[in-house]
């Protein structure tokens, strides 16, 4: 088994309290059969913005071949197959994306690379709901910490990022991946130039693409995002599509310097309105109302945020600003959001 090692520290952050914060290190033994699953509890201070490196959000981080995700689901699938004595199970190690036949051998899971998960390690993740990536005979979880609490969410699908506790994709009757195909189709016609106001993790930039459009800048503020989802799999399209153009900045600041009329579309999914109320606001919505072309779309997703039992009709007053603006707008209750037409 090796010797156990187990180091606890306290992480202090900045402006908050001092909080325990746990990363798994899974040191790697000689062969044969090397093993993966010592668990060390390391200082994590500032350590997510180390393990991501370069921020600069125009180039793809080149992806390692050893690259493994592991998320409860997946863990507590396999702690089960070890209770039945199974020698196989099919899992997914890039957050379901693929699949593949990894072998069993008692308590241990084998790794494509040759390498050896146990049984301690996945009981560990089988108890969060973070994902852990396996890099460098180290796993760690996808999470950022600073003012804000950044983390990948798994799904059933594709990942979703939360932070400091908001979701931000619809993960109810809805994957994050799919809930970014509907947006975009509601906007994005085939040969399109398009903005894609608030970047994230980059599913509407990618399916802007697929949709067929020619061009689309994507803008992201947030330096934690723009790291995170240089690890997340299913963002990787976004950093080898040569037509999408990514852009580190305010949008708020960036449109004013985009020419009239120059999109034919605009995905605007911004963050709650008590984290952007900006980007809800006439000034906004005046320039959005500039720089898209006479007949272009604009998906608009405002979420519901006072529909539980609050009379305030937070969706009504996106509409009459958007309305007040010029723009023509059609209610998408089931996306939660609105169509504007100029």
């Amino acid at each position: 088994m090796g010797r156990r090692v187990i180091l606890l520290r306290l992480v202090l952050l900045i402006n908050a309290p001092i909080v325990e914060n746990l990363l798994l290190n899974f040191r790697a033994r000689k062969p044969p059969g090397e093993t993966v699953g010592m668990i060390e509890e390391v200082e994590r201070e500032n350590e997510g913005k180390k393990r991501f490196g370069g921020l600069g959000g125009v180039r793809m981080r080149e992806v390692p071949k050893e690259d493994f995700y592991f998320t409860s689901k997946m863990a507590r699938k396999v702690l089960g197959s070890m209770e039945r004595d199974e020698d196989a199970i099919e899992v997914s190690l890039d957050l379901n994306r693929s699949s593949l036949h990894l072998l069993l051998q008692g308590n241990y899971l084998i790794l494509p690379t040759g390498k050896q998960v146990e049984r301690s390690a996945l009981e560990h993740i089988a108890k969060t709901n973070k994902i852990y990536i396996y890099r460098q005979d180290t796993f760690s979880p996808l999470e950022i910490m600073n003012n804000n609490y950044y983390k990948l969410v798994p799904t059933d699908r594709a990942p979703t990022l939360e932070i400091s506790g908001i979701q931000m994709h619809r993960t109810k009757n809805c994957e994050p991946f799919s809930d970014a195909r509907q947006k975009v189709g509601e906007a994005v016609r085939r040969g399109d130039v398009v903005l894609d106001t608030c970047g994230g993790l980059g599913y509407t930039a990618i399916w802007s693409r697929r949709f067929g459009a020619k061009q689309v800048i994507s803008v992201e503020v947030d330096e934690e995002v723009r790291a995170i989802r240089k690890d997340n799999p299913w963002s990787s399209e976004m950093f080898s599509e040569s037509g999408i153009t990514l852009v580190d900045g305010d949008v708020f600041t960036y449109i004013g310097s985009i020419p009239d009329n120059y999109f034919n579309s605009i995905v605007h999914d911004p963050p709650r309105f008590s984290l952007a109320g900006e980007l809800y606001g006439k000034e906004f919505y005046r320039q959005l109302y500039r720089v898209i072309k006479p007949g272009g779309r604009v998906f608009h997703y405002t979420g519901n945020p006072y529909s539980k039992g609050k009379k305030r009709d937070f969706v009504g007053g996106v509409t009459r600003r958007l309305k007040e603006r010029g723009f023509t707008v059609f209610p998408r209750p089931e996306k939660l959001g609105v169509l504007a037409v100029k």
